[in-house]
């Protein structure tokens, strides 16, 4: 019978609705065998991408799948992307979750399933998270792809009272996960700084026919909000000059490549964020 190794994940997590406290670091890594687990494979309690592929799935390949990056990278993955569960918080609940899965020769996870259970909202946080990570790297037979089984145990750890009746005093004043910061920790960011951002309008912005004709310079003021994942949306023009160099403005920035997001308590929040785009034609 072939070993399942696996990658031991410890996320020490003092989590909330608005996840407020930062986790602590991940501690050393090591290989368990899941023959130790004593778990059922078939054991599904959160399984929403279960697929029916009849191709083999393998416990034990020439190189293991992994997450991009490396498994560090995985680490700041869950500790940005997991909520400790209110209902939790409340019972005071914590524990390791084991969550099993599949990764699929395109890197995809799919049938995820609860392998150890802590608490229902516990287990489906769990699988949320892995079920919403990125495409990993798949394991390899032979120098190709296949299908690999992989297990990755997640431990929640309630933080200190105080904190907790915190978060559920501000959960019960009616938290927005969709509301949108104008003050944050850590400012929403262009990928590689402003500099670049303005290399990119450089490159992207046509200046308009109807402006160049009736010599209109100056400067649109555009307000857009930075999303979570880093897209800009709701953009809106505050300040405009006309003759077209309005509209292309908010082209240039709804073709903009996503932006790192703006951070309030370590967690990415959606912040809006007002910027001038200068058109002259003294340098065209």
């Amino acid at each position: 019978m072939n070993k399942t190794s696996l990658i031991t994940l410890s996320l020490f997590a003092s989590l909330s609705l608005k996840a407020q406290t930062k986790p602590t670091d991940a501690p050393d890594l090591e290989k368990i065998n899941i023959s130790g687990l004593d778990v059922k494979m078939d054991d599904v309690t959160f399984d929403e991408k279960k697929t029916t592929n009849p191709e083999p799935v393998f416990t034990s390949v020439d190189l293991e799948p992994h997450f991009q990056g490396g498994i560090a990278n995985f680490y700041a993955y869950l500790k940005q992307n997991i909520i400790y569960p209110k209902s939790a918080l409340k019972q005071k609940v914590e524990g390791k979750v084991f969550v099993g899965f599949i990764v699929e020769k395109n890197g995809a996870l799919t049938n995820i399933k609860i392998l150890r259970s802590v608490s229902p909202e516990i287990d489906a946080e769990a699988g949320r998270a892995v079920s919403n990570s990125p495409n990993w790297f798949p394991g390899l037979r032979n120098e190709q792809p296949v299908r690999s089984q992989y297990v990755v145990p997640i431990t929640f750890k309630l933080p200190a009272d105080n904190i907790i009746r915190q978060q559920l005093l501000i959960d019960s004043l009616g938290y927005n996960p969709n509301q949108v910061f104008s003050a944050v920790d850590k400012e929403p960011t262009f990928v590689g700084g402003i500099e670049k951002f303005y290399k990119y309008l450089q490159g992207i912005i046509k200046y308009p026919a109807v402006a160049k004709q009736n010599n209109v310079q100056g400067k649109v003021l555009i307000t857009f909000v930075v999303e979570k994942d880093g897209s800009l949306t709701n953009i809106t023009v505050v300040r405009g000059i006309g003759s077209g160099c309005d509209e292309e403005a908010v082209r240039v920035l709804a073709n903009s490549p996503k932006w790192n997001p703006g951070t309030q308590n370590s967690k990415p929040v959606r912040v809006q964020y007002t910027m001038p785009i200068s058109f002259s034609l003294e340098s065209r």
